[in-house]
This record gives structure tokens, sequence and C-alpha cells, in this order.
């Protein structure tokens, strides 16, 4: 039955997740911030950092990252946020789904963690991928660390992933990060590299995010048209 789930996980997943997750549309002026119309998630940066880059469609698939104030979106090291929309593929493709009591989020997770591994270069320590629901909305949960991840993370790079099903959008929550040296590498909060302390504070930022700004959603406090690029 396992191997049965995966096959269909990876023929429905190839499809929309490849995609859409990696390869969003652009907008005509790519990393400038622009307001977005519809529905969103209400997820509040943390406090301090700055819009860095975004693209897309007003009206449609769109990502925003985040960054510390002080870092530089090419070479960020001490924390990365990603906030993408993301159409639903076909009707035939979730139909195919629901017929194996599987959540899109939950296919779309099961691909990024299989991608994570892929694109690894060292070894990949996963987490535990989790289902749950806050504020009515329905999130899988998930991340890992890869020890060894090219020149743009030389001592490597983590991540706690979240998709969460909307009414008319799927999103994507991730939070990076990224050791600074050998010693923070090989010592520190193994073996995903990030502090307990950290790690709540980014699963509690998930835990609290709710959709806006769609049909019968209230109004968003937290989203683009409300923030400027520094």
């Amino acid at each position: 039955m396992e191997a049965t789930m995966k096959k269909y996980f990876v023929r429905i997943a190839m499809t929309f997740c490849l995609t859409a997750i990696f390869l969003p549309a652009l907008a005509a002026e790519d990393g400038m911030p622009f307001p977005v119309i519809g529905e969103q998630l209400d997820h509040r940066p943390p406090e301090g950092w700055k819009l860095a880059w975004m693209s897309g469609k007003a009206d449609g698939n769109y990502l925003i990252e985040y960054i510390p104030k002080e870092e530089d979106i090419h070479s960020w090291r001490e924390g990365y946020l990603l906030i993408q929309r993301l159409s639903y593929p076909p009707k035939e493709a979730l139909t195919e789904l629901e017929k194996h009591k599987t959540r899109i989020a939950d296919a779309a997770l099961y691909e990024f963690i299989k991608q994570a591994k892929q694109a690894c270069s060292g070894r990949h320590s996963g987490m535990e991928q989790r289902t749950n629901t806050f504020n009515g909305v329905y999130f899988a949960i998930g991340g890992g660390y890869c020890d060894r991840y090219g020149s743009a993370a030389p001592f490597g790079e983590g991540s706690i992933v979240a998709f969460a099903e909307g009414e008319k959008y799927l999103f994507r929550i991730q939070y990076g990060w990224r050791p600074q040296s050998t010693l923070e590498q090989t010592n520190n909060h193994i073996p995903w590299r990030i502090s307990p302390d950290k790690a709540k504070q980014y699963l509690g930022a998930i835990k609290a995010t709710s959709l806006c700004g769609g049909s019968g959603e209230p109004a968003c406090r937290n989203y683009p048209s409300q923030l400027t690029k520094q």
C-alpha cells in the first residue's frame, strides 16, 4: 500500500509541484513589491525582518522573500522566510488524491522533501512530517537540514516548510537558516542546526497563520501591499 501511495504522490506532485512550486510566474518588475488581490495568508514576519524580493502576479501565483534587516538576499545566513501562493492543480488531480484519501498539502510536502533530499550533495536529516489544523486551515509541516548545499550555503542549510490549503489557493511557508562556520555546523544543535527557541518561534508563527482577503474571509493585517522593500 505504501508503494502504491508513493506512486500517486510522485505522479501528481511531479505535474503540479515541480511546475508551480519551483518555477513560479514572474512579474513585469521582478523583485519589487506590489499589492496582491484575493485570498492570502495572514502571516507576520519576524520582528526586524524586511521584504527583500517579490515576484509573480497580483491576481495569481506569487512569492515573497523576507530576511533580517542587515542581511542580503543573495548571501543571507541568519534567517530567511518565503511565502508563496500557488494555483491548485487540475480538478482531475485533486479528485484522484481524494480517492486515495490524500490531501494536496501532504502531496506537495512529500514532493518538496523528496526534491530537497535529491538536491543535497551531502547528508540530509529530515524532520518528521506532521499535519494539523490551525485557525481553520489544514497544514502539512516538515523540513530538514542538508550539511552540504553548495557555494551559497558552504556550511549547510536547513528549513521548516509548511503547505496550507486555502479555498482557492495552496500556500507555502518556508523558514530557512544557514550555519555560519564549521564550528556551528558540527557542534551546534545537531541534527538540524537550529536552536530549540528559534524553531519554536518559527513553528509558532506558522501556527498563528490564518487565511484572509478572500470571499467571506477577514481583512489581511500582514500582507504585501502593507509592506515596502527596504
